[in-house]
């Protein structure tokens, strides 16, 4: 096994999917308002929240599409669960800015990433379990099933979010936080499908 290593890890490098355009186009978005704004001589803190803002408005109205779909099939009425975190998104919009304080949006991101971070760790706690009654470890034809778990590395990917932003807000300026954003994304983009690679068995073992 440790000798197929290096070849796991060379396959993994070079089976990274390319980060697709609609992925990079919010925090694009958000840093040529940034750029257009500041341009125009406004004010930079009122840029920046409203660059930010803007971009997150634009990821939450590209994604709502999707997420009411698969709402749509579930039981009758559960579709006017989406209204909730609508309506919280956009109250968290207009509070960002009516308060026009860049810190507050930045850790508005933090706020949102540690809930996601959260709902992994407890998934992670119940994996087991899921698992069990999604996908059991052996299949009716009694041949053993690999199973695989993204929660650990969404957790790692949400933690790494956390950190680096975090960094960006205590050390550096709102143009290197937005100017970072778009290489972290990418950065992140290829280091999570680079673990998620890793933890899928080889071909080898699945044949």
């Amino acid at each position: 096994m440790l000798m197929n290593l290096p070849r796991r890890l060379w396959l993994a490098a070079n089976s990274i999917p390319p980060i697709r355009p609609r992925t990079l186009l919010p925090v694009l978005i958000m840093l040529v308002l940034w750029v257009g704004l500041t341009h125009l001589e406004v004010e930079p803190h009122r840029a920046f929240v409203l660059a930010v803002v803007v971009a997150e408005a634009y990821a939450i109205w590209r994604n709502l599409p999707q997420a009411a779909a698969m709402l749509s099939n579930v039981d009758q009425g559960k579709p006017r669960m989406l209204r909730w975190p609508v309506c919280v998104i956009l109250g968290l919009a207009a509070l960002q800015l009516w308060m026009n304080d860049p810190l507050l949006t930045q850790r508005v991101l933090t706020g949102l990433v540690v809930v996601f971070l959260g709902v992994m760790v407890i998934g992670i706690r119940r994996e087991r379990d899921m698992l069990d009654r999604v996908v059991p470890i052996v299949s009716a034809e009694g041949v053993h099933v690999e199973r695989v778990s993204l929660l650990r590395i969404n957790a790692i990917a949400a933690a790494v979010v956390i950190a680096v932003n975090e960094v960006l807000i205590a050390a550096e300026t709102l143009g290197v936080w937005i100017t970072m954003m778009p290489v972290l994304l990418i950065g992140l983009h290829a280091v999570y499908w680079f673990m998620v690679l890793m933890v899928i068995p080889p071909e080898d073992d699945l044949a």
